[in-house]
């Protein structure tokens, strides 16, 4: 067994020299890192890739309290000027804080409930085994790489379901999700392209919904805008144009990152193909055990906010570290191990918490559960085609990508 890295005490707040604990190496293993954080440091002043200094909180109370502290804010105390033009993502509801995330958000939130997400079950889980299907057929005896031949069409097919896309606009609109969603590896002109192809997508969407509304989720939150106002065209474009970006890349990472964890522990797969009907439940631990996003997004604190023995000063950029609360054994009991029917599971923060949920909860949810009820019921076995410590990551300390999943299917059941 590997041993846990050595990271340097935090220095005062003071203090020039820095710790630098979120590089590539991160990217890996967040788990060792931050659990030495968490352990012997709980609030540390660190410096991130980008060479800012920003403060690191770690224990599940602090993390949980971070989330519900209007102090703590994603704009940094700056409100966008409604009455400029802008195209869609240049300011997304992480850029707002309450109140006014609040007026945007909710025009889509009746529109993403669990039972709304669960009228499309059944055609994302035909989807799914359409997918496997042709896996299966072009692989020749060989691995399946599970990112591309799976997990990324799938998110895609099942966000096209939600919106509404039509069929002969599918394959043209996925080049710029897939772009925006491994902006590090386009050019500043592949990802501006991309950018605007969304804008003119989805307002060209807004267009025909209005014309010819539907039970889709364009449709229904621009019902929900025409009831209750409160939000400009350019905030609801912007805002249905995070959720497709958002539900895409997050889901793909959370398919391939629960197999990963199933591929690690074979009981644990053996438990839940022979009983399919523990895998919702088990969906709430695989998402506490691993996630793309270690840490909520960049807040900044407006006061001097104490977290126990610390105060972060105001000013300061705050990482609430999600993984690191997951497996804190002060909210988990043995959070080593992978444990489906862990009773706490659900108390996970990778959806965040507070006004700021995340509002596609309940869709990922519904693809995670149809993709590994999938795909533990068309294999009878599945392992890794190479070490899972040799498993490339990509991306950043605030999202991490798995870029590929080889794996080696054991026959079809």
């Amino acid at each position: 067994m590997d041993t846990e890295p050595t990271a340097p005490a935090a220095p005062r707040a003071g203090s020039r020299s820095l710790p630098e604990p979120l590089g590539d190496a991160f990217l890996a293993r967040p788990g060792e890192t931050l659990a030495h954080f968490r352990e012997t440091c709980p609030v540390a002043r660190v410096r991130t890739p980008a060479g800012r200094p920003a403060w690191l909180v770690t224990r599940a109370e602090d993390v949980r309290a971070g989330f519900l502290d209007a102090r703590l804010s994603l704009s940094g105390g700056r409100v966008p000027d409604p009455t400029r033009r802008r195209r869609a993502l240049e300011v997304t509801l992480v850029n707002y804080d309450p109140p006014d995330h609040t007026r945007i958000r909710r025009l889509a939130t009746p529109a993403l409930t669990p039972a709304r997400m669960a009228a499309h079950r059944r055609r994302i889980e035909r989807a799914a085994a359409d997918l496997l299907a042709t896996a299966d057929a072009s692989r020749d005896g060989g691995p399946v790489e599970l990112m591309d031949a799976f997990a990324r069409p799938l998110a895609f097919l099942s966000l096209c379901e939600v919106f509404g896309v039509r069929e002969e606009e599918r394959a043209a609109l996925y080049e710029p999700v897939a772009r925006l969603a491994d902006k590090a590896a386009c050019t500043p002109r592949a990802v501006e392209d991309s950018v605007a192809r969304i804008d003119a997508f989805v307002r060209a969407e807004m267009t025909r919904r209005a014309a010819g509304p539907g039970e889709d989720l364009v449709s229904r939150t621009l019902a929900e805008w025409r009831t209750q106002g409160g939000a400009t065209e350019d905030e609801v474009a912007s805002l249905l144009a995070m959720l497709l970006l958002a539900g895409f890349d997050s889901t793909v990472q959370a398919i391939g990152m629960s197999t990963v964890a199933l591929l690690a522990h074979p009981r644990v797969q053996r438990q839940l193909r022979e009983d399919p009907a523990r895998i919702p439940r088990a969906v709430d631990e695989l998402l506490r055990w691993d996630t793309p996003g270690p840490f909520a997004t960049k807040r900044v604190a407006l006061e001097d906010i104490p977290f126990g023995d610390t105060v972060v000063p105001a000013g300061s950029g705050v990482l609430l570290s999600v993984a690191a609360a997951n497996h804190d054994p002060r909210c988990h009991a043995d959070p080593e191990t992978l444990d489906p029917a862990r009773r706490t599971a659900g108390r996970h923060l990778t959806f965040g918490l507070g006004p700021h949920y995340c509002p596609g909860s309940a869709l990922a949810r519904l693809e995670l559960t149809v993709a590994l009820t999938a795909v533990l019921a068309h294999w009878n076995r599945l392992t890794a085609a190479i070490p899972l410590d040799e498993l490339t990551w990509s991306g950043g300390y605030l999202h991490r990508r798995l870029t590929a999943l080889p794996v080696l299917p054991g026959g079809l059941r």
